[in-house]
């Protein structure tokens, strides 16, 4: 019978203070970036080479795990940061690279293939296919999306052989991780590059703006860490890299405490931080207004209280070790052996034979134990004394220091990485050799006609809606038609195989997909693929590693630029998002239900979320997840000269019929626009 594996207790360290407080705390595991790619770039981080070595080295000296983040999308112009942020991984010895971008994964793989390699959250892995196709493409551990449920993470962790990391206590995006582009559009800085300007936390509101509905309340799930180990989580995850040393403390200690069984006090968790209480909507699948809460003077004024009443000093974590002493006139010698069987010896010449009062047992005991200068403390002391034997208080303080220096060198000991120099090939940047076709993406079989589709080379249409669509009207546009697969799924895969199958057989061989795992499902299924923009694909070597999959084309991230864009270099064909109202964020909290009910929703058309400057923001309804639309589409009909792609995708979610025809014919002539609109992110700097 196999016992039950207790999960790490995974804290952040935004800077070297929070990490002597996770240490200190009991932490198993923290996880902090250096100067390169991570996504919390307004946290102190730690900006120097040495001092990431060091932290790496404080944390194995308490046997606590390293976990470097360079978890951001990657433009190509990075890609020499990521290059040295992959070695320095290598040479601080650390035990793990958390990662979001394929580019990036790929590149670790490349250089230092035993590396291990964690999926972040942002990589939005939320079903069994995305963590399958994780695993197989040799990442060992996956920090599931927050919005599963409890059955959902039970059934990842019972089928994939991938471990698994979980949210347990801190803040909720209100968008699933990297898949929230909200930021990017309204404020030109990245949430997918470490600088989310946190929009969600604004005031939104159907009928009264000045409601902030976008605003969840914070995570906690201590209250269920014992099921989460039956579950079989690998790792409970504290969010924080931006929050203070007291409450990495404080948040450490009470996980720490609940899962020894211990008593734990919630309410210290609270006044440390939170946004009107704690919510555990996700896991209990009671998705519903109670989710929602922002952060209130109230709620301030209980943190600084709590923080000003904690106090964190320099780790004081100490490690237990047995001594032991042999004394003889022909050698001296003392060991120490840690708690994991780790042995560290010191000699020294023999003893001298007394002259007048001999060394006694508890004189050697004596100086030996006194460790309080170093990480360690005395377990047991137990020896061998010859008679008659003296060594003055020096030698036995220089034995002790000198097994006490070897014990840190063994227990600071780098994991040794083997690592390959990076092969570059002179590679050109992708010029397509005709005009760009156009392609569409449709909410509603309803919006489309003969005419449309006779002007789209492909037509993609969500997988269930297109089940919906007559025999014969398959059977003529079965070349031009696509199948896609949600960008948000969280049910069973199954359902998406059967739809599939009944497609295929239909003559539906095309489909488009979101992430890596659902293309491997279509592509089983005996489909094309085309790689949809939730993919978030940012650089050469994210299109390189996509590129086995044979794409017909790859919809590049909205999040780059035009210039970044005729710089890629790909092997296959590439598209941009031309036109559309850009789903700005999806969830699986619907922001409405605060305000309207569901029926109340469907009964009235064109709902939509009002900000604080009176823009209106659609929300658009998916079979389990809701998109928040932007308020004026992407236009670029006039602007079509400055791309190097082979295809313009076209999102119509609201369009009629009438209208999508005249968006058509305004980008067939290059007309500009009319009407109010976005050029989106493709002539601006996104940080």
């Amino acid at each position: 019978m196999s016992t039950l594996r207790i999960p790490e207790i995974l804290a952040p360290a935004g800077n070297m203070e929070s990490l002597l407080a996770a240490i200190d705390s009991g932490a198993d595991a923290v996880y902090f970036g250096g100067k390169y790619l991570n996504a919390r770039r307004n946290a102190a981080n730690f900006a120097e080479d040495q001092a990431v070595c060091d932290a790496v080295d404080l944390c194995h000296l308490y046997g606590v795990k390293a976990y470097l983040t360079l978890n951001t999308l990657l433009f190509d112009s990075e890609n020499q940061q990521a290059i040295d942020g992959i070695v320095l991984a290598c040479k601080a010895g650390f035990d793990a690279i958390i990662a979001q971008d394929w580019g990036i994964i790929s590149l670790v793989r490349q250089i230092c293939p035993d590396m291990p390699i964690h999926a972040s959250t942002q990589m939005s892995v939320h079903n069994l296919a995305d963590a399958d196709a994780l695993w197989e493409q040799g990442v060992r551990r996956v920090v599931l999306a927050r919005e599963l449920s409890r059955r959902e993470l039970a059934r990842i962790i019972k089928h994939s052989p991938i471990e698994t990391e979980v949210f347990v206590h801190g803040a909720l995006c209100y968008s699933v991780s990297g898949q929230c582009y909200f930021s990017a559009f309204l404020g030109e800085r990245s949430g997918n590059r470490g600088l989310c300007a946190q929009v969600c936390r604004l005031p939104f509101g159907v009928k009264d703006p000045n409601n902030y509905s976008l605003s969840l309340k914070d995570l906690t799930l201590i209250d269920y860490v014992d099921e989460l180990a039956q579950l079989g989580v690998v790792s409970l995850k504290i969010e924080g890299r931006m929050k203070s040393p007291q409450y990495v403390a404080a948040s450490v200690s009470q996980f720490k405490n609940a899962l020894q069984h211990k008593k734990y006090d919630k309410t210290q968790l609270e006044e440390m931080f939170s946004r009107s209480g704690f919510t555990q909507g996700y896991y209990l699948s009671a998705i519903d207004e109670t989710m929602f809460g922002t952060r209130t003077k109230q709620d301030l004024r209980k943190t600084t209280s709590a923080q000003n009443n904690c106090e964190i000093s320099a780790a004081t974590k100490q490690i237990p070790v047995d001594i032991a002493f042999s004394v003889s006139l022909d050698a001296v010698t003392i060991t120490l052996t840690d708690e994991d069987g780790r042995v560290a010896s010191h000699r020294l010449n023999g003893a001298q034979p007394a002259q007048t009062l001999p060394l006694t047992d508890a004189q050697i005991k004596t100086q030996l134990s006194k460790l309080g200068n170093t990480p360690f403390v005395a377990r047991n002391i137990e020896g061998t004394l010859q008679k008659n034997c003296f060594l003055p208080v020096s030698a036995l303080n220089e034995l002790r220091r000198g097994a006490v220096t070897r014990l840190i060198q063994l227990r600071q000991k780098r994991h040794t990485y083997t690592m390959h120099p990076l092969s570059k090939k002179q590679k050109l940047p992708y010029r397509p050799t005709q005009p760009p076709q156009y392609t569409a993406s449709f909410y509603q079989l309803s919006q489309l006609n003969d005419e449309i589709l006779q002007k789209l080379r492909y037509a993609s249409v969500d997988i269930f809606e297109l089940q919906k669509a007559p025999d014969a009207f398959l059977q003529q546009y079965q070349d031009k038609l696509v199948a896609e697969l949600p960008r948000i799924y969280f049910q069973d895969e199954n359902l998406l195989t059967e739809a599939l199958t009944q497609l295929h057989d239909h003559g539906i061989h095309l489909a488009k997909c979101h992430s890596v795992g659902r293309a491997s499902l279509a592509q089983k299924a005996g489909y094309r693929i085309l790689f949809g923009f939730g993919v978030n694909a940012t650089n050469s070597e994210t299109l390189a590693f996509l590129s086995s999959y044979s794409p017909l084309y790859t919809t590049l991230s909205v999040e780059l630029s035009a210039k970044h864009i005729r710089n890629l270099h790909a092997s296959s064909a590439t598209a941009i998002i031309a036109y559309g109202y850009f789903p700005l964020m999806a969830s699986r909290a619907c922001p409405l239900q605060r305000e309207i009910s569901c029926t109340q929703c469907r009964n009235q058309k064109g709902t939509a979320l009002i900000d604080r400057k009176g823009r209106q923001f659609p929300v658009l309804c998916r079979k389990d997840h809701i998109e928040i639309l932007n308020s004026v589409p992407i236009y670029l009909a006039d602007k079509q000269d400055a791309f190097a792609v082979s295809f313009f995708e076209f999102l119509f979610t609201q369009e009629t019929p009438q209208q999508i025809m005249q968006i058509l014919t305004q980008y067939h002539h290059h007309l500009p626009c009319a009407t109010s609109f976005t050029r989106g992110t493709y002539f601006r700097t996104i940080e």
